[in-house]
């Protein structure tokens, strides 16, 4: 016979809180076997530990309840449930690439105001003086500054509005979009230092900038490039010639590889990996984006010191 254990005996043989099971059961996600209806009490069976081994492992995956209690309702192939896995990895990287870049910036901060006296900074309300002084501190920095004009990248928000303004006058664009970023980046902070990073990224961002204006600013359409975090850049074109975009890509390559780091105190080589998608008018940015975000993860998967066109 088939053994049965109530819910706090349950709770103990899966690891499963009692408030989680009960949580599972209200959104007929994970139900008892059996439920008495004069006391209330919820048995389960041995056999439910496979089932509920799944949903645990999708959690860790990063679905929600809802998005694991439809795949549980509506099991997948698996060519289907590996394509799903592909989008979720890209919405897992673009918020831990947020998380990385607010993170650096938390530990930069950190690191100045440990380097402040009490008279320098008296209160907290000087933070919104400080953004300069934390992102540009040092003589490599200011070479670095030299080359180029962070006023030319746009953020993020700035980024999204204008290209949503361009999507809307005209249906028959083509457009291309680029996701690039510096590879293994995090290594550059974690062993040269934050002064040593940022200018890596104020080089990096000026050969990207210099040949993506020289080529592509007389040849498309539109031209925008913004800074979206750390280390990642992206480029929207539109109306450009596919070739002169592969080939200004692969010249930013070229350049990032022929780059002397060990000027500015890089103790190691630096290369970018790329993600690029183009066609006709998209849905919305962010279908670009995360196509892009895609083609860049499968650049990085291949090994790097690459980027990836998804059409």
């Amino acid at each position: 016979m088939e053994k049965h254990y109530l819910i706090g005996a349950f709770s103990d043989r899966s690891g499963i809180s009692k408030r989680m099971l009960r949580h599972y059961d209200k959104l007929e996600l994970f139900t008892p076997v059996t439920l008495n209806e004069e006391n209330g009490y919820r048995y389960y069976s041995e056999n439910q530990l496979a089932e509920l081994k799944k949903i645990e492992f999708l959690r860790d995956l990063g679905f929600t309840l809802a998005a694991i209690k439809e795949l549980m309702d509506n099991p997948l192939d698996l060519n289907a449930f590996t394509e799903l896995l592909k989008d979720k990895e890209v919405v897992l990287t673009k918020a831990s690439d947020e998380i990385k870049s607010s993170l650096l910036l938390l530990k930069r901060t950190i690191l100045y105001l440990e380097k402040q006296s009490p008279s320098s900074f008296p209160s907290t309300h000087q933070l919104l003086d400080l953004e300069g002084s934390i992102m540009m501190t040092g003589e490599k920095q200011s070479k670095a500054m030299e080359k180029v004009d962070l006023k030319q990248l746009i953020n993020r928000d700035v980024f999204v509005e204008k290209i949503e303004e361009i999507l809307e006058k005209d249906q028959s664009d083509h457009y291309h979009f680029i996701t690039m970023d510096i590879d293994n980046f995090m290594h550059v902070n974690d062993f040269d230092g934050y002064e040593v990073g940022d200018a890596v990224i104020l080089n990096v961002f000026s050969i990207i900038i210099h040949e993506m204006k020289a080529v592509m600013e007389s040849q498309s359409d539109e031209l925008l490039i913004a800074r979206l975090g750390g280390d990642e850049c992206s480029i929207f074109i539109k109306n450009g010639d596919h070739a002169n975009v592969i080939g200004c890509v692969e010249t930013i390559f070229s350049e990032i590889r022929a780059f002397d780091f060990k000027s500015i105190g890089c103790g190691r080589d630096i290369t970018i990996s790329g993600g690029l998608t183009h066609g006709g008018k998209p849905i919305h940015v962010a279908q670009m984006k995360d196509k892009s975000v895609k083609a860049l993860i499968e650049a990085k998967r291949n090994g790097r010191d690459q980027y990836t066109i998804l059409a």
